[in-house]
């Protein structure tokens, strides 16, 4: 198995059990995986994963969390897609779903960076928001002289956001735009190892 994927994997076996954590982890697997739709006047919700058991962990928070039914769709390798996809779809309480993980504000307009109760929340906030930009649209280069850890943002509000919640671990990140995608990167190894740790891939690295 591929390191990023070794990592995804490890860290979507993590047992959280405060709630303030699991909501900040699906708020930001939403926020950088995820879409909101408007079909028919309503929000329909998805968020493409790449890892089958991150995408299986998500549908249980947004169920056991939040209340919702979501449905899982498979979509199989092709194209430019080597591996198979996981989209967790929220149809029905797709807007109310919106609204309590931040994705809109009470009005119903859309909230660019990550939600202020995950910002301003404590650390076990900001590690459980890098968990889930992580499974969502992270990566991770091989060991070696250059290796990295990045997050590809979905703008750069979520993109500051990210390298703020990585302040508050004492983590260095840097927010940076790479032929028009925002990327967040950490680059020091010791910083990668101590923010996997974080994350919870403890195998990772010790490998």
């Amino acid at each position: 198995m591929a390191m990023t994927a070794a990592v995804k994997d490890e860290i979507s076996r993590l047992p959280v059990t405060r709630t303030c954590c699991r909501k900040a982890e699906v708020s930001a697997i939403l926020r950088f995986a995820g879409g909101l739709h408007l079909v028919s006047g309503r929000i329909v919700i998805e968020a493409e994963l790449d890892i089958a058991r991150a995408a299986r962990r998500l549908k249980q928070d947004i169920l056991e969390i939040f209340g919702h039914s979501s449905e899982l769709i498979v979509m199989a390798p092709g194209g430019l897609r080597r591996g198979s996809r996981y989209v967790v779809r929220v149809v029905a309480g797709g807007d109310q779903l919106a609204r309590q993980t931040g994705l809109v504000d009470g009005r119903g307009r859309p909230i660019r960076g990550l939600p202020p109760q995950v910002v301003s929340g404590a650390t076990c906030d900001a590690e459980a928001a890098w968990r889930g930009a992580f499974l969502a649209h992270g990566s991770l280069t091989e060991p070696g002289r250059s290796s990295s850890l990045e997050v590809t943002c979905p703008g750069p509000e979520a993109a500051l956001a990210l390298v703020g919640a990585a302040r508050r671990l004492s983590i260095p990140a840097k927010a940076r735009e790479v032929r028009g995608v925002d990327r967040v990167v950490v680059r020091d190894g010791d910083a990668i190892g101590a923010l996997l740790t974080r994350l919870g891939a403890h195998d990772a690295v010790l490998a």
